[in-house]
């Protein structure tokens, strides 16, 4: 069972403003999908949307200058579990528009500057709000006893 989530989810899970969720569907192609309010983003969707959210606020990257990336981290956030990604590193390379995993920092090797972006805060962290995000709620409480009902036949 796939589970899909809302603009509005994904906004709040990543903590973004609908400003900004705005300017990212403008710049990057991944975040220009669906309309409205319906269901329409993976829960690998979301990890790729925190990754990009960490490389712009956290490191001060432009969006626009992770254009070229934006399409291929969704797709390899979309390949694993949040369990496979928790243990492993998204590696970054601006320069030639390429993303990877390495599930060691020694695995992440090359002659060009890389962005290292250890997955298991951000997948720890979307769990703990996507969880506070669930109404626990299953059944509201019964305003009023429950009361036997007379099988057919039976008189009362």
């Amino acid at each position: 069972m796939t589970v899909l989530y809302t603009p509005g989810q994904l906004r709040s899970a990543v903590s973004i403003a609908p400003e900004t969720h705005r300017h990212w569907k403008k710049a990057l192609v991944p975040f220009d999908r669906g309309r409205g309010h319906s269901p329409c983003f993976s829960s690998g969707d979301v990890v790729a949307a925190s990754v990009i959210r960490t490389l712009a606020t956290d490191l001060s990257v432009r969006v626009g200058a992770l254009a070229p990336i934006a399409t291929a981290l969704f797709e390899l956030c979309n390949l694993s579990s949040w369990p496979v990604l928790e243990r492993t590193n998204v590696v970054i390379n601006l320069q030639e528009a390429g993303v990877r995993f390495a599930a060691e920092l020694a695995e992440a090797h090359s002659d060009q500057p890389l962005i290292i972006i250890p997955l298991r805060a951000i997948v720890v962290h979307l769990r703990e709000q996507l969880i506070a995000a669930i109404d626990h709620v299953e059944q509201p409480s019964l305003l009023f006893p429950p009361t036997p009902i007379a099988s057919a036949g039976t008189a009362q």
